[in-house]
């Protein structure tokens, strides 16, 4: 099962992302704008995670915590956890960041090009995908590449392959991880009991939680919110 929802690295976007971002660094101190992404990349509807080449953790976010300890502990116990202050990489990713190491460093023995490519990890059960990229720093062979990883989690239904539109990704990120899964729930056209039965939550709490959507998106039911997350 491929990866859903969407990339970073959308080929029609990067160069105007590196654009913005030669401008910011061109104008920016390097610890106010390093804030200033953290943040950023902290709304974003998709874990993010990055590891050194020696496979220690540069930097995540809260939905790349949320997905890890799942992952590691499985959703009933993880609910109970402070995600962050028992965060820990799975050993799954772990092993594909290996495996990425290993092939890199036999290439470069052999005086080979080595070309990265995605590896796509994923745990079906607990409807949990990753994909592990090596990133290099340009033509740098000096500098150390670093692990990329994209982590998604959201329960298997029939949406996990339909792409999500950049316009519903921004929606998303305007939303707790608890809030996404509701509507998600709703993109897939699921009821509110199924919903709850899904989430292990009562009708009511579903219920109170999609009129609080609602009113923080400015809609006017599910049936506005099944359309602007489908478009």
């Amino acid at each position: 099962m491929p990866l859903p929802a969407f990339t970073l690295g959308d080929a029609k976007l990067r160069p105007r992302v590196y654009a913005v971002l030669r401008r910011a660094l061109g104008r920016e101190e390097p610890g106010p704008l390093a804030a200033h992404f953290a943040t950023m990349l902290e709304d974003m509807p998709i874990g993010l995670l990055l590891l050194d080449w020696d496979l220690r953790v540069i930097w995540y976010n809260g939905e790349a915590a949320n997905g890890c300890a799942v992952w590691n502990h499985g959703e009933r116990r993880a609910a109970a956890l402070n995600p962050r202050r028992n965060f820990r990489v799975p050993a799954a990713l772990l092993e594909a960041c290996a495996s990425l190491k290993a092939q890199r460093e036999q290439a470069r023995a052999r005086n080979q090009t080595f070309v990265s490519r995605p590896v796509l990890v994923s745990d079906h059960v607990l409807g949990l995908h990753a994909q592990v990229v090596l990133r290099a720093i340009g033509q740098n062979t000096e500098q150390r590449p670093a692990f990329g990883i994209q982590l998604d989690y959201r329960r298997p239904r029939g949406d996990r392959n339909r792409p999500l539109s950049p316009g519903a990704v921004a929606v998303l990120s305007r939303l707790s991880p608890r809030e996404r899964e509701v509507v998600m729930g709703v993109r897939e056209g699921l009821s509110t009991r199924r919903i709850a039965t899904e989430q292990r939550r009562s009708p009511l709490t579903i219920k109170t939680q999609l009129s609080a959507i609602y009113a923080k998106l400015g809609l006017g039911g599910r049936t506005q919110v099944a359309a602007l997350l489908n478009r």
